[in-house]
């Protein structure tokens, strides 16, 4: 069945707690909010067409035009790159929020 389900996806099982654990220290709720916004922020950095807006359609998108196997493969890397984003060391917040405003995690 892959990572999808009735949601957009589902964590990767070897991703959850980390995914849980940068949720709580960022106040975005569940692992499972956390993952969808990671997701659906770095998918704007592909620049899809406007006509794609279906989440899964978008994911196709970015498989064909970028070469990667599979929708699965796409969220897991984009899962992966969010989290290293989220839990590389910073400074200060100020610094971690500029990292975040500069890779599209954040507004």
């Amino acid at each position: 069945m892959g990572l999808f389900g009735g949601k957009k996806f589902t964590i990767p099982s070897e991703l959850e707690s980390r995914l849980a654990s940068q949720a709580e220290t960022h106040d975005f709720g569940t692992a499972q909010e956390f993952a969808e916004h990671l997701v659906d922020a770095r998918l704007k950095a592909y620049e899809i067409p406007e006509n794609i807006s279906k989440f899964k359609k978008q994911l196709d998108y970015v498989v064909e035009e970028h070469g990667y196997s599979s929708r699965d493969e796409v969220v897991e890397h984009l899962l992966e790159r969010g989290l290293r984003a989220y839990e590389e060391p910073a400074e200060s917040r100020e610094d971690l929020e500029a990292r975040l405003r500069g890779l599209g995690y954040i507004e």
